[in-house]
């Protein structure tokens, strides 16, 4: 699956007077916010990207677009049957690599790639080699810039593959696999030297990346469904459902029962 549009005018003024409930897709987005900005609600965090910046969503993240009246920008939208190939530095499920502010000096070269992607996608197959072309050039451009906007190291360039690695795994384990020595032994690392790499890239340690990580499920299941809290426990792998809520409030200064009354969301297909 392919789509892309330009943000429309008439409907972002109808979803800022009435914005549409949190969503969770089976395909990638990549949403660049030209002009004005926005609001998103992204597994039950709150955050706030102004123009000129790309926001990507992996899938399966659930999240909630909240414009103000003047956003303009473009969308694509795509699954992994189409493009199974990108890097997962700008695929992340850490919301600070997911943002690129886009400088005045890149925002010609981005604007042109965009315009030859809309003009291909509405005027040839969704499935051209062209079109695959400039959708992977897109995401290479905006994974550069990405690459620009942390340290200039060139240690941190080399490890670029094992961080991409780590949240593989991480996507794959993390609901069985808490440890960080889990994640070192598969990587072929110490603890000590993915603790470093980790630091390079998220200024957090191992331990704190994986219950961030781990967090992002927590909140998702919370919120968005209607299991009780002992079965959400067990099914992120606690056995003990104290436990759990210690580890909650631990990193959100709130019970998971608390946390559900407060924030009253609902997915929509």
């Amino acid at each position: 699956m392919l789509q892309y549009f330009k943000i429309n005018n008439q409907e972002i003024q109808e979803v800022s007077e009435k914005p549409k409930p949190p969503r969770q897709r089976d395909y990638h987005e990549i949403m660049w916010i030209q002009e004005g900005a926005a609001k998103f609600i992204v597994d039950g965090d709150l955050y706030h990207i102004e123009a000129n910046s790309v926001f990507v969503f992996p899938k399966g993240r659930v999240h909630q677009f909240m414009p103000n009246k003047k956003v303009e920008g473009h969308v694509i939208r795509f699954t992994e049957d189409f493009l199974d190939n990108f890097p997962r530095l700008l695929f992340s499920k850490f919301h600070t690599i997911s943002h690129v502010k886009i400088s005045d000096k890149e925002n010609d070269i981005v604007e042109h790639l965009f315009k030859a992607f809309q003009l291909e996608y509405l005027n040839h197959s969704k499935n051209s080699l062209v079109i695959i072309h400039l959708l992977k050039t897109i995401i290479e451009k905006i994974n550069h810039i990405k690459q620009l906007q942390l340290p200039k190291n060139s240690i941190l360039c080399q490890n670029l593959d094992i961080f991409d690695q780590f949240q593989i795994l991480l996507d794959e384990n993390i609901l069985k696999e808490q440890s960080p020595k889990f994640y070192a032994e598969k990587l072929n690392l110490t603890p000590r030297k993915l603790n470093e790499i980790l630091k390079q890239f998220l200024n957090k340690s191992t331990m704190t990346s994986i219950s961030e990580r781990l967090l992002i499920e927590a909140k998702r299941e919370i919120l968005y469904t209607d299991k009780n809290i002992s079965n959400i426990a067990y099914s992120l792998g606690f056995e003990d459902n104290s436990y759990f809520t210690k580890f909650f409030k631990k990193h959100t200064n709130t019970t998971p029962k608390e946390y559900r009354k407060q924030n009253a969301f609902s997915v929509s297909d």
